[in-house]
C-alpha cells in the first residue's frame, strides 16, 4: 500500500509545532555556548600578552601544637625514674611517640640515638614515649638491644590527647629552651631534617657542664 501524499491538516500542525521547537532549544544552546565559553579575543597589536598564572601552591598544613606551650607531663621512666618535661626548660626536648612494632619508628631511633650522643652536653635531651600496648615488658628488650642512650616512657590517651591525638607513629615534637613547640613531625623524622631543626635552637642554649 502507498503512502498517502498529503497530511492531515492536524499533522500538519503537529509537525510544525515540532519543527519550531526543535530551533529554538538549538537556538538556546547555541547562545548558552556563546556565553559561557566566549571565543578568545585577539590582542590588539602591539599589546602585551598577559602572562600565564602559576597554580598555587599548597602548603603543608602547620601542626595546631606549633609556636604553642609544650604540654606539662611527668612519666615513670624505664629506669623507675620520674621524666618531667618540666625539669628540662632552658634545654631542647624531643619528644617522639613510637612503638616498638612500628617500622618507620625503629628506622628512626639510630638516628635519634647519635644526635643524643652528639648534642647531649649541649642541652639536647629525647625522650621516648612508648605507645606499646605491654609497656616496658614490651620496651625493655628493644631498648637494651638497640643501647637507647635516652629517657624512655610509656605514654597513655590522656597524654596523646594533649598532644594533639598522635594520630600516625611515629610523631616527633622539637621543644625549644622557652618550652614552646618549635617543630612538630607526624611519620619519619629523617637525621638530617631533625638535625636542621636542632641547629638554630642549639644557638639559644648554653653549654652546660
Amino acid at each position: 500500500m502507498r503512502s498517502p501524499r498529503w497530511l492531515s491538516p492536524k499533522w500538519k500542525t503537529r509537525l510544525y509545532g515540532i519543527g519550531a521547537l526543535t530551533f529554538t532549544i538549538l537556538g538556546a544552546g547555541l547562545l548558552y555556548v556563546t556565553i559561557v565559553n566566549p571565543a578568545p579575543r585577539s590582542p590588539a597589536p602591539g599589546s602585551a600578552q598577559p602572562a600565564e598564572r602559576p597554580l598555587a601552591r599548597s602548603s603543608p598544613s602547620q601542626h595546631p601544637l606549633q609556636g604553642e606551650p609544650a604540654p606539662e607531663f611527668a612519666r615513670e621512666q624505664m629506669n623507675g625514674e620520674t621524666f618531667r618535661l618540666a625539669d628540662h626548660r632552658g634545654e631542647i626536648v624531643v619528644v617522639n611517640f613510637w612503638a616498638t612494632w612500628c617500622p618507620p619508628c625503629r628506622k628512626e631511633i639510630p638516628g635519634f640515638i647519635q644526635l643524643q650522643k652528639e648534642f647531649g652536653a649541649e642541652g639536647v635531651t629525647f625522650v621516648g614515649v612508648s605507645l606499646d600496648e605491654t609497656g616496658f615488658e614490651a620496651v625493655r628488650p628493644y631498648a637494651e638491644k638497640m643501647d637507647i642512650n635516652y629517657p624512655l616512657v610509656v605514654g597513655s590517651d590522656r597524654l596523646t590527647r594533649t598532644y594533639g591525638g598522635v594520630r600516625a607513629l611515629p610523631t616527633s615534637f622539637v621543644v625549644g629552651p622557652e618550652g614552646t613547640v618549635q617543630y612538630a613531625r607526624p611519620g619519619f623524622l629523617p637525621e638530617a631534617e631533625l638535625r636542621r631543626q636542632l641547629e638554630p635552637l642549639l644557638r639559644r642554649v648554653e653549654t652546660r657542664p
